[in-house]
């Protein structure tokens, strides 16, 4: 479980007992500065339906007796998601984000069962459940060097499909060779042409790579504020209580215990928080010197400890895929508003926009 104290969402690793899960919340709230998220990750999550469960009732419970307004969501595989469940996130405002990685053959290449069956056909049944009960849930998509070639005809489908919002996320640890490189630009030059329509023909869709390559222009440094703050605007607590500056550093609690910044029952080291922060902001020359780093993908640092082993290099796949994306994402942009597309134009310009689409979608 991941428990963050500012707009960002913190996690709670669901296999951590209720004391634990307990002592995390109040930790958030205590942290906090009257707004904290909570973020319920695994593993898959939903094998613990009944903590997740107590913690949110908890949490409710709770939230009356403090000033901290707290908001809830839970990444899954889908498979274990249920009309109980959804009913059950209705009514505790708990926010489901569903890990769909396009069409049957690009899906079952990475997810399957333990016997070797791809879970498309599953996940399929329960991503049209869960869009009937939270229309506007995000879905999750990876995108191995593999899988790179059904991109775009996944994205088209997911769209067809009902979906709204739509983060992906290259699997940098992946082998990415030049092949792989050359056929990313095709495919983001074929989701272009599809995006250029949705938005010119009004239709709502959040596509992450081009949505934050548009926001990072149109803010200029005050999107930064977006960005990784490792160990400061959001924290992952272990099973054992222990206090990880990002939910990848968790994996089992045991392995990365130098990256253990505090523990919920004492608080922060804040010595090594401030420590491991200051190192995360460290750039390489060769980043320093890029036209593109105050847009770039650079410093999420969990990202670049992952690939290379550090907080504070980049990995040479994320350069390169970051190059390919800018010069695609920002011709679609100049082209919309040029236009003056008013989804665009609304999306990007109007800081009111997300209320207003909310009434719009009551109407």
């Amino acid at each position: 479980m991941r428990c963050d104290y500012c707009y960002s969402p913190p996690a709670l690793r669901m296999d951590m007992s209720d004391e634990t899960a307990r002592r995390a919340i109040d930790f958030a709230t205590e942290h906090s500065n009257g707004n904290a998220g909570i973020i319920f990750f695994g593993g898959e999550p939903l094998i613990k339906k009944d903590l997740i469960a107590k913690t949110l009732e908890y949490c409710h419970d709770k939230q009356p007796k403090n000033r901290c307004i707290l908001h809830f969501k839970v990444s899954t595989n889908g498979l274990l998601l249920d009309k109980e469940f959804l009913l059950f996130a209705e009514k505790m405002r708990l926010a489901i984000a569903l890990s769909v990685d396009g069409i049957q053959i690009a899906h079952d290449a990475h997810r399957m069962t333990s016997d070797g069956k791809g879970t498309f056909e599953d996940v399929e049944d329960r991503l049209r459940l869960l869009l009937k009960y939270q229309p506007y849930a995000i879905v999750l998509m990876t995108v191995n060097p593999d899988t790179v070639e059904y991109y775009f005809e996944s994205v088209k489908m997911l769209f067809e499909k009902g979906v709204k919002y739509l983060v992906t996320s290259l699997n940098y640890a992946g082998q990415w060779c030049d092949e792989n490189i050359s056929e990313l630009k095709r495919q983001y030059k074929l989701i272009a042409n599809l995006y250029k329509k949705l938005t010119i023909d009004q239709k709502k869709f959040y596509f992450s790579p081009f949505d934050m390559k548009f926001s990072s222009h149109i803010r200029g440094d005050d999107e930064r504020c977006f960005r990784c703050h490792l160990g400061l605007r959001q924290v992952s607590v272990a099973p054992d209580g222990s206090i990880y500056p990002c939910v990848q550093f968790v994996k089992d609690g045991i392995s990365n215990k130098k990256f253990i910044i505090g523990n919920v029952s004492d608080g922060f080291d804040e010595k090594k928080r401030n420590e491991l922060y200051e190192m995360s902001r460290e750039k390489s020359e060769q980043c320093s010197s890029c036209a593109l780093v105050s847009r770039c993908n650079h410093d999420c640092s969990c990202l670049n400890w992952q690939t290379t082993g550090l907080v504070n290099r980049v990995s040479s796949t994320l350069c390169e895929t970051e190059r390919a994306i800018f010069p695609i994402a920002d011709k679609l942009g100049e082209q919309l508003y040029a236009r003056k597309a008013p989804m665009f134009i609304q999306k990007h310009y109007n800081a009111v926009y997300p209320i207003l689409s909310l009434f719009d979608d009551m109407t």
